[in-house]
């Protein structure tokens, strides 16, 4: 199954809704069954700065927190994480801004993996820049212009993880609400996110391969695939392939003990050439490092898209 989704992809193509290249950084952008597999508070946040050169071209920046509780009692009661998701996201005239407070719980199934739901409840808020309106032709935007529409936002998602595996499942803008933008009544539609990784030594480097995949009813379906080569969680390196969309290369380097920042630079393959997108990204975490298949003295399992 993974191999025919890495390489019978070619009809796949079209970006249906936020995207990041390192999604791996910031799965909390596509799962809130994430809150909870990292060892203690953790705290990231990045910007995606896409088709540079073009007005309006679409910029997205968002800020996440983290915190795992009960892990001392894992095996007998599992564990719990909350968390906080922010994400502003600008096209053109307009700007769409989440806020979104997770939970998730943790549970042992077997010796070799674990299990996670987690779940994202917030407030979506989109508006129209009211500058653009009056010399708009478009009555409907016309008449949009200057509009706040808030409305809430549920993503449930589950996750199953050990060490060095990971297969994740989310469903966002779970709530159906028809919108009335002026004077036109539309209505969102369910994303599916389907996430995959794996993580392998490599000798003093470490191998991780994984995909992100998005769709939903009424799109074709973008996928995601990367591949991270890390040295002792230093410094790592990548590349990756938006299927008909654009190649990309990747650079993350640790600072300091804590801190960690990553780069990206997307090349665009389809009408969009001469446009680059980057993407810059940094986190902030106390944790110590458990290794590939590690999980250090309390045998739990971690997930390892978390170094």
């Amino acid at each position: 199954m993974i191999f025919i989704l890495f390489f019978n992809v070619g009809f796949i193509s079209a970006q249906q809704s936020i995207q990041y290249t390192q999604y791996s950084f910031n799965n909390l952008s596509f799962n809130p069954a994430f809150i909870g597999t990292t060892k203690c508070l953790s705290f990231k946040a990045g910007t995606r700065m896409q088709w540079v050169g073009f007005d309006g071209a679409p910029r997205t920046s968002f800020a996440s927190v983290q915190k795992t509780f009960g892990t001392k009692n894992f095996h007998n009661k599992g564990k719990h994480g909350v968390g906080l998701y922010v994400e502003q996201d600008e096209i053109h005239i307009t700007t769409r801004t989440y806020v979104k407070l997770g939970y998730a719980y943790h549970k042992k199934l077997t010796s070799k993996l674990t299990g996670g739901f987690g779940i994202f409840a917030g407030i979506q808020q989109y508006s129209i820049n009211t500058a653009f309106g009056d010399n708009n032709p478009d009555p409907v935007l016309a008449n949009a212009s200057g509009a706040e529409l808030k409305y809430p936002d549920l993503m449930p998602g589950v996750l199953f993880y050990n060490d060095k595996v990971y297969y994740s499942f989310a469903i966002n803008q779970l709530y159906f609400k028809k919108v009335g933008l002026g004077g036109e009544e539309n209505k969102q539609v369910n994303q599916y996110l389907i996430g995959w990784g794996h993580k392998s030594p490599a000798g003093k480097w470490t191998l991780f391969k994984s995909f992100l995949l998005k769709a939903n009813a009424i799109g074709p379906p973008d996928l995601d695939l990367n591949l991270n080569w890390d040295y002792y969680n230093d410094i790592g390196i990548g590349v990756g392939y938006r299927v008909g969309e654009a190649v990309n290369a990747q650079l993350k380097l640790r600072i300091l003990q804590s801190v960690s920042i990553g780069y990206s630079f997307d090349y665009p393959l389809n009408k969009i050439m001469g446009s680059y997108t980057h993407e810059f990204m940094i986190s902030f975490s106390r944790c110590p490092d458990s290794g590939v298949g590690g999980g250090g003295s309390d045998k739990q399992h971690y997930c390892p898209a978390y170094n």
